[in-house]
């Protein structure tokens, strides 16, 4: 029913090289939101113990893996490649250990099953970071020494799932038939499942072939990402052609030596471009750098991967990747979501059809000629049709939104639901891998559970989109205590300088609600096992609680604790505030239907022979899924990063989307604010984990089975009105 996984993440949440739960996430972007830890030194300084008796020196004490402060350890080139080394030996150690207890040994959960949960721990703790370094320190150097250590533990795991002498140890231990129960019976049956999704059976001439197309997957995968994130296209304008811009923007743009005005595709520079620029040729030339981006390398990257992923999944019995990466999550097959992404496109095509007849005669108004609306002029289409039918300026919303108040509000929103306190503390020198960062402590009455890292704003050679990652995974130990997970929130959003307040657009806020709502799902986790604690849900499931939480950036109760007027204090006006709900539902068909092309691009680049054209399918699937026309001669898939952390898995935004939407409907009857339901959201679905399967928890939760009816009254409209 679910994918196994050596600890877990959201965008771009990157898996190991296995159908199984036994994913380290790589980040879950919003793409995907994830990790982050504590700055105290872990490791004691090298000294000599007391020599004993017979006068042999003794090794200091190892650390056990709980003390560890991943980030106190591995924000320097060294420090990343031993922190990874050292718990990438631990967990070999850990292997060895099982692989080697004898046939006449009585096998029992200590001795076995709980020793490859801790090689959970052990990954989390030494992948973690490292992942997030590679796509976020200011440094290269460190970057790509962070880089080493993905590749590493891809390998170990592929050799862990075909190594058949531990295999031969974990079917001891089944043939015993053991009284396990929840999550201790479900990693067993999962590894049974997953020794054959991985290889084990096949000859050795296979598995070989296996391990190298693993290699290279993870090294294309690893290349794609980086590529990504340093890439940086750039335009230059006239000053007069940003008109239309937000005031704030513009200060910030100041011309330079040549009287030019530089842009970049970086988000908080490309998102108000193609929002808000009356000159909408500002616009065409930013989206052809954007979705240019990385192009070069990455499209052969992305056309490599896919025949690498069809011949692994041929190799181990299935007809597509599609066919195996879908089978153990909550779909099941690639049919069942083939059905769910055309029932849901029937679902939005009439009102869609309604809006872009709007935008059509809109485009035509400033100037657009033929009946294809270009892609770049979407946004600003809905900006100026929402304007004309409801009063609603985006731009006048996003004077209520300074960054900072918005962190703050969100932090205030979820400590009056669930009852616990996010306290900022102190980032001392060299605690944080750039000054920009910020660490919130999160407890419960006084009681520690964990940590989030804030990274909230762009810089050169940082990842270019909104994701959380996990730095370290939640564990109950032996003696009781729990190992308090820790994640980062890695966003791009505009900055707050003197005299210059960073303002944020409504949808950046919803963004920062979706990808807290990930951190907010592994700091709450109270799972026993690291295998299944916090986001370690199927992919299928993992964006319901993040999509559920941008529901309160939408309502009049929560927006009146935190969106003030940046200089008069004022709450946002009934008029403005009625207008942004109207609003609402303009558009989000058409933006539906995007991600439901977003969606099917991706199942179709996995469902389809090798060989793939990545242009010519682009091509085909935006012609028969999406109204708009892209750029000719432009790459979009090569920035498409969940190609690489959600292959054939993005349309568990919409799947999840829909169990999201009637989760809400509990918070409608009673309150939003109400703090019974949060509670149970709390206890019966975010502290499990992937305790039980998905559809359980969210039945506890209901009370009854999930359907699709709120999720089909979202996508027509009517359910937006955030009162």
């Amino acid at each position: 029913m679910r994918e196994s996984k050596l600890a877990s993440a959201s965008a771009s949440r990157r898996p190991l090289p296995t159908s199984a739960r036994w994913t380290l996430v790589f980040a879950i972007a919003l793409g995907a939101c994830t990790p982050s830890a504590t700055p105290q030194p872990s490791e004691p300084p090298a000294m000599t113990a007391m020599p004993s008796a017979s006068s042999v020196p003794q090794a200091a004490p190892e650390v056990p893996t709980p003390a560890v402060d991943p980030v106190a350890e591995g924000m320097t080139a060294k420090g990343v490649v031993e922190l990874c080394d050292r718990h990438l030996g631990r967990a070999k150690r850990l292997l060895g250990e099982v692989k080697a207890l004898p046939a006449e040994t009585e096998l029992t959960w200590d001795n076995t099953l709980a020793k490859v949960d801790q090689i959970s721990l052990e990954l989390s703790v030494g992948a973690g970071f490292p992942d997030l370094m590679n796509v976020g320190h200011p440094d290269k150097a460190v970057r790509e020494a962070a880089g080493e250590c993905r590749p590493k533990v891809d390998e170990f795991y592929t050799d862990m799932m075909l190594d058949a002498e531990f295999a031969g140890v974990v079917r001891r231990y089944a043939d015993k038939h053991p009284a396990l129960e929840g999550t201790r019976k479900r990693l067993l049956e999962e590894l049974l499942r997953d020794f054959k999704r991985n290889g084990l059976f096949l000859p050795k001439a296979e598995q070989d072939e296996l391990r190298k197309l693993n290699e290279e997957l993870s090294k294309l995968s690893q290349d794609f990402g980086t590529n990504l994130s340093e890439a940086k296209g750039t335009i230059k304008v006239k000053p007069d052609q940003l008109k239309g811009l937000p005031e704030s923007f513009i200060e910030q743009h100041k011309p330079g030596a040549d009287g030019l005005v530089e842009l970049t595709t970086d988000y908080p520079d490309y998102f108000p471009v193609i929002t808000y620029a009356d000159d909408r040729s500002v616009a065409k030339a930013l989206t052809f750098e954007f979705d240019n981006r990385a192009a070069k390398a990455n499209v052969p990257i992305l056309e490599r991967v896919l025949v690498l992923r069809e011949k692994k999944a041929k190799l181990l019995g299935y007809d597509t990747w599609a066919d195996y990466a879908i089978e153990p999550r909550m779909a099941k097959s690639a049919a069942k979501v083939q059905e769910f992404l055309k029932n849901a496109a029937k679902t939005v095509a009439k009102p869609g059809k309604r809006e872009y007849a709007e935008l059509l005669a809109e485009w035509h108004k400033i100037g657009g000629k033929g009946a294809v609306v270009p892609n770049q002029d979407r946004l600003y289409l809905v900006g100026r049709l929402a304007n004309k039918k409801y009063g609603f300026d985006a731009k006048q919303l996003s004077n209520y939104f300074e960054v900072e108040s918005v962190a703050k509000g969100l932090f205030t929103i979820l400590s009056k639901l669930y009852g616990v306190e996010f306290k900022e503390i102190p980032a001392e020198k060299g605690a944080v891998w750039h000054e920009d960062v910020r660490i919130l402590e999160v407890t419960d009455e006084g009681k520690k559970l964990g940590r989030i890292y804030l990274d909230l704003y762009p810089r050169d050679g940082k990842y270019k989109h909104a994701a959380m990652f996990e730095i370290r995974g939640g564990k109950r130990l032996d003696d009781g205590s729990y190992v308090t997970p820790i994640s980062a929130l890695v966003c791009n959003f505009p900055k707050s300088e003197p005299g210059q307040p960073g303002l944020m657009t409504h949808d950046q806020v919803t963004t920062f609600f979706h990808e807290f709502g990930h951190a907010l799902h592994h700091v709450l986790t109270q799972q026993p096992l690291a295998t299944y604690s916090g986001t370690n849900t199927v992919r299928d499931f993992v964006e319901a609680p993040s999509q559920m939480l941008e529901e309160w950036a939408w309502r009049r109760e929560t927006l009146d604790l935190f969106a003030k007027h940046y200089e008069t204090g004022e709450k946002i006006p009934d008029k403005l505030f009625n207008a942004m709900t109207k609003s609402r539902s303009f558009g989000f068909a058409l933006h539906t239907e995007r991600q439901i092309s977003l969606a099917t691009l991706d199942f179709e680049y996995h469902h389809q022979p090798t060989s793939v054209d990545t242009d010519k399918v682009f091509t085909e699937v935006m012609k028969k899924t999406q109204s708009f026309g892209y750029l000719p001669e432009t790459h979009f898939q090569a920035t498409f990063g969940h190609l690489m952390g959600y292959d054939a898995g993005y349309y568990g935004y919409q799947w999840a989307l829909a169990i999201a939407r009637d989760v809400l409907t509990r918070f409608q009857k009673e309150g939003f604010m109400n703090t019974k339901v949060a509670d149970d959201w709390r206890k019966l679905v975010l502290s499990q984990g992937a305790g039980e399967d998905e559809n359980e928890l969210v039945h506890a939760f209901l009370g009854r089975e999930t359907n699709l009816d709120a999720y089909a009254a979202f996508l027509s409209g009517a359910d937006a009105s955030g009162k």
